[in-house]
């Protein structure tokens, strides 16, 4: 092979992988043994894992450590929790180890930053991504939510619903076949939540604050005549003093559909003297205190209204 085909091959492969290659890649593209030794002495390839190297003037970013670490554990290995969903860019946080799995049957050998878990990914859950085997994307959202609070768990899963980077169906086939490892009753949590729920346990979330704070006067599910909308109904209405609470589950039940309705319906309730508050089911699940400061400041201002 001639210096300037080689030369090219490496620079692609570098390109296409990070500024990472193994050992056995070089010596496929052509170097020796030698070569390789020497590039190293001269300070071009660092030896920055077993059997992988990685250029010199390439920066040692989190994609190049996930691949450098893939590379070195071998072909049987998959990419798994949150660095698989840091290479399936739905977050932009790299973990601080990188989650490899590989097949019970394998010995690796431990490597610093990197976590080897025994475990087998099923063929139907593992796909390559620029050249790096990982879990699909809804078994690796799923992992990630395992390990993450519900509230943090919601927030990933309501983000991939909306953008339909993961369909919800894709989600419950993936969690079905997970039953019985760690987080799996979280998941499950949270399908259901996904699924419409969401938005009624806010509901309820919002009637027990209100509740245990002692604010009363309200009506839920209150049906009304709009004029200029139509026919209304209510989440939860202060009538006495006309102050509303509109309650949102997740972003991802709200299409462009909905939010253009939710705004015909509001404008109308302003124009009507309402006043409108909206709530939602992080707001009531992190911080409902937020949420009770914001009704009582809303009623005491109606009321000391003239």
């Amino acid at each position: 092979m001639r210096v300037d085909e080689r030369t090219a091959r490496l620079l692609a492969l570098l390109r296409d992988q990070d500024g990472a290659l193994s050992v056995e890649q070089a010596k496929e593209i052509g170097y020796s043994a030698a070569a390789i030794e020497a590039k190293v002495a001269r300070g071009e390839w660092l030896r920055v894992m077993y059997r992988v190297l990685r250029a010199a003037d390439h920066p040692d970013t989190p994609r190049a450590r996930i691949r450098v670490a893939m590379l070195s554990v071998g072909p049987e290995a998959t990419l798994v929790g949150r660095s698989a969903l840091y290479w399936w860019r739905l977050t932009d946080t790299a973990p601080a180890d990188v989650e490899i799995a590989v097949p019970h049957r394998t010995q690796p050998r431990s490597r610093p930053g990197v976590r080897l878990l025994r475990r087998g990914v099923p063929p139907e859950d593992r796909v390559v991504v620029d050249g790096v085997a990982v879990t699909k994307k809804a078994p690796t959202v799923l992992a990630a939510v395992a390990v993450l609070d519900i509230s943090a768990g919601a927030r990933l899963v309501d983000q991939v619903l909306q953008q339909r980077t993961v369909e919800l169906e894709a989600l419950r086939r993936a969690h079905r076949r997970s039953t019985g490892r760690h987080g799996a009753s979280r998941c499950a949590t949270l399908l259901r939540l996904a699924s419409g729920g969401a938005r009624s346990q806010a509901e309820r979330l919002a009637h027990r604050a209100l509740t245990a704070d002692g604010i009363t006067g309200w009506r839920a599910d209150r049906e009304m005549w709009l004029p200029g909308y139509g026919r209304a109904f209510l989440d939860l209405a202060f009538d006495e003093v006309r102050v509303l609470v509109e309650i949102d589950g997740w972003a991802y039940h709200r299409d462009l559909r909905a939010f253009l309705r939710d705004t015909d319906r509001q404008n109308a309730l302003v124009l009507q003297g309402w006043v409108v508050i909206r709530t939602n089911w992080y707001e009531l699940t992190e911080n409902p205190d937020q949420f009770l400061t914001h009704v009582r400041d809303a009623l005491a201002e109606r009321r000391r209204a003239p």
